[in-house]
């Protein structure tokens, strides 16, 4: 992707279990911690029922941000906000972390021993050494691990849930509410979410283009709300926001579980998505 847009520098901003409210916390803690000059140019906002619903109400995100940071969240009319702490607050919450850094050098180490174990196997002498004394499929193997057990792309390797193992997966806990969530009742309060987030990429002259991302027919079966309503309620928040509905793009062979995507189709929705976004851009 990075060679497809030469004039941005690409990432991947994505938050596990992550909602509309918690994309806001994150700009406006990048704003607050590293300056407006470190918020992106351009934002693809990738949505789905869940996240525009803000569901689980119990999501780690901000509460991470509240522990951790020198600064702490609040939720009112306005939206999401952030406050900087005092001085023990901050001190506390720094020394919260300290205890935190451990598994950080842990998962640092296994990136920096898979990167020059495979600089090693990929060195003649080193590849040569490892032949002679019968080492060469465990240093692999290891190498491997240590990779995997760092890399974000965790389903690259999976085979997908069958229809009965994802059921199981899903049923009861907080996915009941996401499929019994009223879109109608409640699209207000959506539409108010998004358009806050909508209000500050404008203000802050972020670009924007929304895709309502793929989602397994399992979902769309369960789902107790007319989908429209839902669809409304993304319309009226981004207003005149580029918009992409590619909920029934990938087909169900192409999930991993309801949401995330093996390679095969992970690869074919980024070449659509990002043909889409330069034709945007150009």
């Amino acid at each position: 992707m990075q060679e497809a847009f030469p004039d941005y520098h690409i990432y991947q901003g994505g938050i596990s279990l992550g909602t509309i409210e918690d994309v806001t916390i994150s700009l406006k803690l990048i704003e607050a911690a590293y300056g407006e000059d470190a918020l992106p140019d351009y934002v693809v906002l990738g949505l789905g029922p869940r996240f525009l619903a803000n569901l689980p109400p119990d999501r780690p995100f901000k509460s991470i941000v509240d522990t951790y940071s020198p600064w702490f969240v609040t939720t009112g009319p306005n939206g999401v906000e952030l406050h900087k702490k005092s001085l023990f607050g901050a001190a506390r919450a720094k020394i919260r972390f300290v205890g935190k850094q451990p598994e950080r050098f842990r998962s640092a180490l296994r990136a920096w021993a898979a990167y020059w174990g495979r600089e090693f196997e990929e060195w003649p002498i080193g590849e040569s050494v490892l032949r002679q004394t019968g080492l060469l499929n465990m240093w692999q193997s290891q190498v491997e691990r240590q990779g995997r057990l760092v890399s974000p792309y965790k389903f690259a390797r999976s085979a997908g849930l069958n229809e009965a193992d994802l059921a199981n997966f899903m049923s009861g806990g907080w996915w009941e509410s996401v499929f019994d969530w009223d879109a109608r009742k409640n699209s207000g309060a959506a539409a108010e979410r998004l358009r806050q987030l909508m209000e500050f990429l404008d203000a802050h002259g972020i670009g924007v283009a929304v895709v309502n991302m793929p989602e397994r027919s399992y979902s769309r079966d369960r789902f107790t709300f007319e989908y429209d309503d839902y669809l409304g309620a993304i319309h009226d928040g981004i207003g005149q926001a580029p918009f992409l509905d590619l909920s029934v793009f990938a087909h169900d062979s192409e999930f991993f579980d309801a949401e995330h995507t093996i390679p095969e189709g992970s690869q074919r929705l980024t070449a659509h998505v990002t043909a889409w976004i330069q034709s945007l851009l150009n």
